[in-house]
């Protein structure tokens, strides 16, 4: 295993800074598609009284939603593998950006709710995916190898056709209560556990993709589930309780389709300005996990913390399902965030653990020490036309993956950023100017930098963004 230190600076967008705990009775308003605006980051230790709900009018509907246009380029200057400008001028690519997102939440009666959000993404085209074909003589070619849906592995060919390159179902669930105590939400919906703002292993415990530390923003996915949750009169502590059905209902009896039931529960407790939530996750046949979050204030800065134990990984356990010889497995984050309100600089920096690299490639997996931090500047020289954005991200220990394992994230979906990200990157420097000639119009431009491993020149790149139009309605 090599170990590799990686630097990645990038664009961020701040909005709601960090993911409050499940309790937002009336759904997630993060956007699917990430937008460039810097707003003001609210106090993670500020909590609604869930008891009180959401004022909703009964027998309305409220229709919202957001709209992402834009266009980006990324030049490359310099770089080791091709030193001539022209060229690489030549090649640079314009990358568009048109998405959509809409949401409709309707209130039929005082106890009843009905809530859907999807979107909409440009290319609007199928994308053929499916496993690396074989060459002429049935070998696999260069060597690469693909997983079926059990994770096994094949060659050969396998193509699909599928919407889902550009047609996205974020949430889809009913909510429905008794009084004021007991809250229920069956469907497809995010989980959003855990504190974490870059990093969240504790909602990684339910959701179906995990944290992208480069567009916090977007909203991960979430699994079909019945959410049970019981709020304790005159007080804000809660307990959280799911059952994760299985979505396989292929060949299933009764007994294997519980069998492949998950169940995971959580109890959040206020104490003073802090809140403490401590749970856990099981399903038959798979590794156990228990989960410690916190977060709070002091002094206008607001703390948050996470710990997850998992005994054994996915891989162990599916090898082998015995109890006996499995790895303990620690996984721990912990943050800070800080808003000045003048002059408009929001601040915010999360350590993350992962002491599992066994599991390749749930996830597409981030081991080992990760360190990032984020700095938005709301205005310029007292001007808020101008505004600037900087990210960065330090990873030491990352297991290096090979040809074959990188070839397996692309087969499965990853972008080109992930891919690099975890083929061990050693360094990416990204820091982005922005400025607004019309209100409806942000121009951005920033140097690129980035370091395949120290032993070699760096890569200079200058990046170009243009948002034109669009925003929330």
């Amino acid at each position: 295993m090599k170990k590799t230190l990686i630097f990645i600076t990038s664009v961020f967008l701040a909005g709601a800074l960090f993911a409050q705990s499940d309790d937002e009775l009336f759904g997630s308003d993060d956007d699917f598609f990430s937008d460039d605006s810097i707003v003001e980051v609210p106090d993670v230790s500020a909590k609604d009284d869930l008891s009180k709900g959401v004022i909703f009018d009964t027998g309305s509907i409220k229709i919202g939603g957001s709209l992402t246009a834009g266009i980006t380029t990324n030049t490359i200057v310099y770089s080791p593998d091709s030193t001539d400008f022209g060229e690489n001028l030549k090649n640079t690519k314009l990358k568009p950006d048109l998405s959509a997102m809409l949401s409709v939440d309707a209130r039929p009666t005082d106890t009843l709710r009905i809530y859907t959000k999807f979107g909409l993404a440009y290319p609007f085209e199928n994308k053929v995916s499916g496993y690396y074909p074989t060459d002429p003589y049935g070998k696999v070619a260069s060597g690469f190898v693909g997983l079926d849906a059990d994770n096994n592995p094949v060659i050969g060919v396998k193509t699909t056709n599928s919407i889902s390159d550009w047609f996205k179902l974020k949430e889809l669930f009913t909510d429905f209560s008794i009084k004021d105590t007991a809250f229920f939400r069956f469907g497809v919906h995010t989980v959003t556990w855990g504190a974490g703002y870059f990093f969240s292993p504790v909602s990684d415990m339910i959701n179906t993709t995990s944290i992208d530390p480069e567009d916090p923003e977007k909203q991960v996915d979430g699994a079909l589930n019945l959410r049970t949750q019981i709020v304790f009169p005159n007080s804000q502590n809660c307990l959280w309780f799911y059952v994760i059905p299985s979505t396989d209902f292929t060949n299933q009896t009764a007994e294997s389709y519980a069998r492949d039931t998950a169940f995971a529960g959580k109890a959040d407790i206020l104490l003073g300005n802090w809140e403490l939530g401590i749970g856990g996750f099981y399903k038959y046949q798979n590794a156990p996990k228990l989960m410690l979050t916190a977060t709070g204030s002091l002094k206008k800065v607001s703390f948050f913390g996470e710990l997850v134990y998992s005994y054994g990984s996915a891989a162990e356990w599916h090898e082998n399902t015995d109890w006996n010889d499995k790895t303990s497995i620690i996984q721990a984050t912990a943050g800070l965030s800080y808003y000045w309100k003048e002059p408009k600089i929001t601040f915010a920096a999360q350590y993350y653990y992962n002491g599992n690299d066994m599991d390749f490639p749930y996830n597409y997996i981030i081991s080992g020490h990760n360190l990032a931090a984020m700095a938005n500047f709301g205005k310029l020289f007292g001007n808020s036309d101008f505004t600037a954005s900087l990210f960065t991200m330090v990873n030491f220990g990352r297991k290096e993956y090979g040809e074959n394992e990188l070839a397996v994230l692309k087969m499965l979906g990853a972008d080109d950023d992930i891919i690099s990200a975890v083929s061990g990157i050693s360094l990416n420097s990204t820091a982005m100017v922005y400025y607004s000639p019309i209100k409806d119009m942000k121009l951005g431009m920033g140097p690129v930098l980035t370091f395949k491993n120290f032993d070699e020149k760096p890569t200079f790149s200058m990046k170009l963004t243009a948002t034109l139009g669009g925003g929330k309605f």
